[in-house]
C-alpha cells in the first residue's frame, strides 16, 4: 500500500465561545478593549486593504517602524492604538523552536534525514504538526528557546531552508533537503500547506518564511586572505544558475506552496546585496511569481548591506535602499547575551530617510502594509470566539499521534549504504558498542531546536534516549558492552583503541557510531575536509582487521567522504543528525525490526573533491559539474541509492511511455521474505541539445518520486502520470522551455533500472524570466 500519514486536526471537541484556553486570555490581542474596537481597521465586516489603510494612516511617521522590526518583543507596541508587540523571528526547521508550554514541541528529524524520505506526505504532515503546536505554544505564552523565556514566540516562522546543497563542506546542510531543485521545492511547498493551512480557511495557521533568499551557502572564512564570509560575499551566478537551481525551490513553494513569508540573505548576487535587490525582491518574487507576503532580511542583514558590501555609504541610506527594494521586515542585531533587539536601523533611521527625500512615505507605507497584512491574515485583528485557532489546547503539543509521525519519518530517512550480510544483527548476542558518539545525546538532534525536555534548562538533553541506551534495551544489558575508543570526533589521540579492540575480539558483533558534530559543522563555520575528522577512520579500519562483523553508523550534516569504508566487510548506515527519536530508529534497524530504509538525498562523494571544487564558485555546470545533476565523475553512493534488506524488481506494468502526455505503470516486486520500504524515482535527460546550451550539461534530472511499502513477495504497481511540462528546462536568459527532441525517462530505485525514449517535436517557452536590470 501506499505510504500515507495521519493528518493532524485539533477542532474535534473545541467548542468555539468557550473559555480560551490556559494562558491564552493573558495574550495581548488588537481590537479587544471598548477604547480600541471602535476603530474601523477592527471591523471585521470592512475588506483587509481598508482596514491596513485605516490603520496605517493613524500611525505617525516614527511608529510605523516599530512595526517592522523583528525580535523587539516585548517591545514593539502601539498602545494608543491598542496594537500588541509581535514577534517576527521564531524558528521552526524541524519543530518549533521554543521553551517548552504544558508540554515540549514535537522534535523531527533534521531536514537532511527528511529528504531522505522521498516521501512528501511527511513533509506535510510535519508542517501541519508544527503549524498546529506553534498556535498551541505561542496562546501558552511561552518564548523563544533561550533561558529569558523572551521573546514571546511569534506565529511566523523563519523555516524551512530551501537552499540547495550546492556542497558537502557547507556548514548548513543538516537544514536543508537535498541538493535538487525539485525536492527542495516540494518541501518547500507542502512544508508550507501543512503550517499555513489548517481547518479554517479564512485564516493563516501560522505563517512560513522560506529562506535564504538567495544562494546564501557560506558559512566559514575562505579566500586567500580568510576574509570572505557570508556577510561579505558577491556571488557572480549566471542567469541560467540563478534560473535552474538557486531560484527554483523558492519559486515553487511561493506559486505551489503559497508561502507567505521569505528571508533575504547577507550575501550580493552579482554586485547587489540581497536585501537592497529590486530585481529579486520585486521583480522576481513578486511580480513575476506573484508573491502577496512579507520579506524580512536575515538578521543583520541590512547592516550588511553598507558595512560588509559597502553599497551605499551611511545607515540612512541602507534603510532606504532595503524598504525601497522590498525588505518590509528588519531583523536587527541584538545585544550579547539578549537574545532579542531593542531597536534596529529600521527604527532609527526610517524617519530621516523620509524626511531627507531618500525613501517615499508612500514606499514605506507599502512595505508596512504588506507587513501588517501577515498579522491581519493570522485573524489577529479580528474577534476571536469564531476563531477555533485561538482555541487550541496546550494538549494539542507533542501528542501520541505526532510523536508516532516524527517515529516513522526518522525510521524512513536512514540510508543504508552498505550491507555485505552483516545486517540485520540477530538480538541477544554479545556486540560491542564503540565509538565517540554512541553516548552523544546532543548530536542526534541537530541544530535550531525547541526544547527538548521538560524544566528550566534549556540545554538539558537527559530526557533523549542515545544509541548506546537503545542497543541496550534491544540486545539486553548483559549482551552489551561499550568502550568509547576514541574520546570526541576531532581527537587525535589513539590511546583508547586498545581497549576498543580487546571488545571487539570479545564480541560476536561490533556496532561502531561516528561521523560529524556542532563543534566540526553548522552555521559560521564550514568543513574544510569532507573526510571523518580526527582518527574515527583509523578506528574503523582497526575494529574491521579483527574480522568481526562491523556495523558502521555515520552522524553527520554534511556528507562524509568515507573512501577506504566503501567496499570493506562493515555494514553502514547513514543516519544523518536523525533527531529526538533517532537512538531508537537506529537499534530497531540495525536489529531488523523496521525495513524502512531511504534513499540518498545528496551525493556522496570521495576525498578529491575538495581538490576539484572551489568553495566560492557557485557555477554548477563547470567540470565536472556540481550535485548529480551535473557531475560526471563517480562519487562514493550516487544521489537517490539506498539499499534494503530485500530485494526489490521493477517492471513494466502497462505500455512503455512513447508520447507525452501520458503514463507509466511500474510494478516493483518485493523478491524477498521481509517486507519493507522501497523508493521508485523518475530521471529524465535531454539527448539533442546543442552544446551551446547550458542545459546540454545535464547528466540527469528528477522527475517526479514515489514510495511505497511492499510485504514480502508481493507486488505494488506505481502510476506515474508523465507531462510535456514535467521535461522543462532552462535557457541561457533563464526562461523555462521545454526543448524539442529526444528525452531518455529512467526509472530506477537506485539498483534496477528500467528506461525508455520520448521525442517532444517542437520547442515550448513556458514562462519568461525577469530581465535583470
Amino acid at each position: 500500500m501506499l505510504l500515507r500519514i495521519v493528518l493532524l486536526t485539533f477542532t474535534a471537541g473545541v467548542v468555539l465561545g468557550a473559555a480560551l484556553p490556559s494562558g491564552a486570555a493573558n495574550i495581548p490581542r488588537a481590537c479587544s478593549t471598548p477604547a480600541t474596537s471602535g476603530y474601523p481597521f477592527c471591523d471585521p465586516s470592512l475588506p483587509i486593504d481598508t482596514r491596513i489603510q485605516d490603520l496605517i494612516s493613524r500611525l505617525t511617521l516614527e511608529e510605523k517602524p516599530y512595526l517592522m522590526v523583528a525580535r523587539e518583543s516585548p517591545k514593539g507596541n502601539i498602545s494608543r492604538l491598542g496594537i500588541p508587540e509581535y514577534d517576527w523571528g521564531g524558528n521552526c526547521i524541524h519543530g518549533v523552536q521554543s521553551r517548552c508550554g504544558t508540554r515540549c514541541p514535537t522534535s523531527f528529524p533534521n531536514p537532511n534525514a527528511l529528504g531522505a524520505t522521498f516521501n512528501s506526505s511527511n513533509w506535510l504532515g510535519m508542517g501541519r504538526v508544527i503549524g498546529i503546536e506553534l498556535r498551541s505554544l505561542w496562546l501558552q505564552g511561552v518564548g523563544e528557546n533561550h533561558g529569558s523565556n523572551l521573546p514571546h514566540i511569534g506565529l511566523d516562522c523563519w523555516s524551512p531552508n530551501i537552499e540547495v546543497v550546492r556542497d558537502p563542506r557547507w556548514g548548513r546542510n543538516m537544514e536543508t533537503p537535498s541538493e535538487d531543485p525539485l525536492i527542495n521545492g516540494l518541501y518547500g511547498t507542502m512544508y508550507s500547506r501543512g503550517m499555513q493551512q489548517g481547518d479554517d480557511p479564512r485564516y493563516l495557521m501560522g505563517v512560513t518564511t522560506l529562506k535564504h533568499f538567495d544562494a546564501n551557502s557560506l558559512e566559514g572564512t575562505w579566500g586567500p586572505y580568510k576574509n570572505i564570509t557570508r556577510h561579505t560575499i558577491n556571488e557572480n551566478i549566471s542567469i541560467y544558475d540563478l534560473a535552474s537551481t538557486y531560484l527554483y525551490p523558492f519559486a515553487v513553494s511561493v506559486i505551489e506552496g503559497g508561502a507567505a513569508g521569505v528571508m533575504c540573505s547577507y550575501n550580493s548576487i552579482n554586485g547587489v546585496p540581497s536585501c537592497a535587490n529590486p530585481w529579486l525582491l520585486d521583480d522576481v518574487l513578486r511580480k513575476s511569481w506573484g508573491f502577496d507576503g512579507y520579506v524580512t532580511s536575515d538578521s543583520g542583514a541590512v547592516e550588511d548591506v553598507l558595512e560588509n558590501h559597502h553599497y551605499v555609504s551611511n545607515r540612512t541610506e541602507a534603510v532606504a535602499e532595503a524598504i525601497r527594494a522590498g525588505c518590509d521586515v528588519q531583523s536587527a542585531s541584538w545585544p550579547k547575551d539578549q537574545p532579542w533587539s531593542t531597536g534596529g536601523w529600521y527604527i532609527d533611521e526610517t524617519p530621516s530617510a523620509v524626511k531627507t527625500g531618500l525613501l517615499s512615505e508612500a514606499d514605506l507605507d507599502a512595505a508596512l502594509a504588506r507587513v501588517l497584512r501577515i498579522r491581519f491574515r493570522l485573524g489577529l485583528f479580528d474577534p476571536i470566539d469564531q476563531q477555533p485557532y485561538w482555541h487550541i489546547p496546550p494538549e494539542a503539543v507533542r501528542t501520541p499521534e505526532s510523536e508516532a509521525l516524527a517515529t516513522d519519518m526518522t525510521e524512513q530517512g536512514l540510508v543504508l549504504l552498505q550491507n555485505p550480510s552483516v545486517l540485520p544483527l540477530v538480538a541477544g548476542q554479545r556486540v560491542a558498542v564503540i565509538g565517540p558518539l554512541a553516548r552523544d545525546k546532543g548530536v542526534l538532534l541537530g541544530n535550531y531546536l525547541g526544547q527538548v525536555c521538560p524544566g528550566n534548562n534549556t540545554d538539558d538533553f537527559s530526557c533523549v534516549d542515545d544509541i548506546l541506551h537503545s542497543i541496550h534495551h534491544i540486545n539486553g544489558l548483559d549482551k552489551t558492552t561499550y568502550v568509547q575508543g576514541v574520546s570526541s570526533v576531532t581527537s587525535m589521540s589513539t590511546s583508547g583503541f586498545a581497549a576498543a579492540i580487546s571488545a571487539a575480539n570479545a564480541a560476536e558483533a561490533v556496532i561502531l557510531v561516528i561521523g560529524l558534530d556542532g563543534s566540526v559543522e553548522g552555521e559560521g563555520h564550514d568543513r574544510h575536509s569532507i573526510t571523518l575528522p580526527g582518527v574515527q577512520e583509523q578506528l574503523a579500519a582497526e575494529l574491521l582487521a579483527t574480522g568481526k562483523p562491523v556495523v558502521i553508523v555515520l552522524l553527520n550534516g554534511g556528507a562524509v567522504a568515507i573512501d577506504a569504508l566503501v567496499g570493506s566487510k562493515a555494514a553502514i548506515i547513514e543516519a544523518w543528525y536523525p533527531g529526538y527519536y533517532g537512538a531508537g530508529a537506529i537499534g530497531r534497524a540495525i536489529f531488523g525490526q523496521t525495513n524502512k530504509f531511504g534513499k540518498l538525498p545528496i551525493t556522496i562523494f570521495n576525498s578529491e573533491y575538495v581538490s576539484q571544487f572551489d568553495m566560492l564558485s557557485f557555477d554548477m555546470t563547470r567540470a565536472p559539474g556540481r550535485t548529480y545533476r551535473y557531475f560526471t565523475g563517480t562519487p562514493l553512493f550516487p544521489f537517490g541509492f539506498g539499499l534494503s534488506y530485500t530485494t526489490f524488481q521493477l517492471d513494466w506494468a502497462g505500455p512503455v511511455p512513447q508520447q507525452l502526455p501520458g503514463s507509466a505503470s511500474i510494478s516493483v516486486h518485493n523478491m524477498g521474505s521481509r517486507g519493507g520500504d522501497e523508493t521508485v524515482m523518475v530521471f529524465f535527460t535531454p539527448l539533442d541539445l546543442p552544446a551551446s546550451a547550458p542545459a546540454s550539461k545535464i547528466v540527469k534530472q528528477l522527475l517526479t518520486f514515489e514510495r511505497v511499502t511492499v510485504a514480502a513477495e508481493q507486488t505494488i504497481t506505481i502510476n506515474f502520470a508523465l507531462t510535456m511540462n514535467q521535461l522543462a528546462l532552462f535557457d541561457a536568459q533563464g526562461n523555462r522551455v521545454v526543448f524539442g527532441g529526444r528525452y531518455r525517462l529512467l526509472f530506477t530505485n537506485g539498483q534496477a533500472d528500467l528506461s525508455c525514449v520520448i521525442d517532444i517535436s517542437k520547442t515550448t517557452v513556458l514562462s519568461l524570466f525577469p530581465k535583470l536590470v
